[in-house]
């Protein structure tokens, strides 16, 4: 850990020059980002964490938020010319399959591919093969829930033919599982301490960064033409990420601070689990760093996709997910560690 934040406190001094730049040396470009699910969850905070702490500002952008109701409306969204929207925050396997489609959107920046989402189960359900036969919650076939159940079965040689699904918003999962509704369900970190916390005898089935550890979690994406046309601003929109992942390492008053203003009510009552939250996602290394499109990670997931026959057809390249000329001139501008 101490060598991490020598590394981090090494990398601030030789971007410092470039972060600290005024925002009035570059030109104040208007991003529209779609983001999943109000309020925000808690892995995806680095862009509030930006928002609060003028981190975009000082990237000569100006970034509005737009929420919708998940991970698949927001893609929904970002592939409408009517949305109105620059960007989104999206689940990097659903964007992949629209990629194939012909969206013409392009992956540019991730803030957290690791797949940060842990599944829960009630007291019946101990391990992964007691599974069989019970009833998982999921937002549909396909979605990021279901994925991460697949992901879940795998590892105990079950598939979708073995269990039942019954359909639950996201915002529905937790109270799925706490009434009985469902006996299982895919959630983030925040979400199972709050179970277990009503429910003590109620488990983490298991980690899904760990399930899957190559499973691709989630991607900022958007519209080829849109970076075509203004490639400047999306360099800088992950530079200004990059910053924000970077600074949130070494600040967690910052963070928490940033949660309070924008998380659910009952983790504002619980602060405890907004810490505990944290520490997980520092220990585990959640969040990237870097411009956190690694291939590995992106050629997994589209030939897991392909398996699933959610990609027809031939697996994309990396070059065709993503927009390297982005990734690679932020990076440079940045600073690897």
């Amino acid at each position: 850990m101490k060598k991490m934040w020598m590394v981090l406190a090494a990398a601030f001094v030789l971007a410092a020059a470039v972060w600290g730049a005024p925002a009035q040396s570059v030109a104040a470009d208007k991003i529209v980002l779609g983001m999943p699910v109000r309020p925000p969850v808690m892995v995806h905070l680095p862009v509030f964490y930006a928002l609060d702490n003028d981190i975009f500002k000082k990237h000569g952008l100006d970034v509005e938020i737009k929420f919708f109701r998940g991970g698949v409306a927001t893609h929904r969204a970002i592939t409408s010319k009517k949305s109105g929207l620059d960007a989104a925050w999206v689940p990097a396997p659903i964007a992949m399959v629209g990629i194939t489609k012909g969206s013409g959107m392009k992956f540019f920046h991730s803030m957290a591919f690791l797949n940060e989402a842990q599944m829960a189960a009630n007291d019946q359900v101990k391990k992964p093969a007691d599974l069989r036969g019970k009833t998982i919650g999921i937002e549909g076939r396909g979605g990021y829930s279901h994925l991460g159940a697949l992901a879940v079965l795998s590892t105990a040689g079950l598939a979708d033919k073995d269990v039942n699904y019954i359909k639950t918003p996201p915002p529905a999962r937790v109270p799925f599982l706490l009434k009985g509704k469902a006996d299982a369900v895919v959630i983030h970190v925040e979400q199972v301490l709050v179970v277990k916390k009503r429910k003590p005898s109620f488990n983490k089935l298991m980690d899904l960064w760990k399930a899957m550890p190559n499973f691709f979690y989630g991607a900022f994406i958007a519209p080829s033409s849109k970076i075509n046309s203004n490639k400047d601003a999306y360099v800088r929109f992950a530079m200004a990420m990059m910053q924000s992942t970077r600074s949130i390492y070494k600040d967690k008053a910052g963070y928490l601070k940033s949660a309070n203003k924008w998380v659910r009510p009952v983790y504002k009552k619980n602060p405890e689990i907004m810490s505990k939250t944290y520490d997980v996602f520092v220990a585990e290394k959640i969040w990237g760093v870097n411009n956190g499109i690694p291939k590995a990670s992106v050629s997994f997931t589209a030939d897991y996709m392909k398996r699933l026959g959610k990609i027809k057809g031939k697996v994309p390249s990396y070059e065709d997910i993503v927009d390297t000329s982005v990734t690679k001139s932020a990076l440079a501008k940045a600073g690897k560690i």
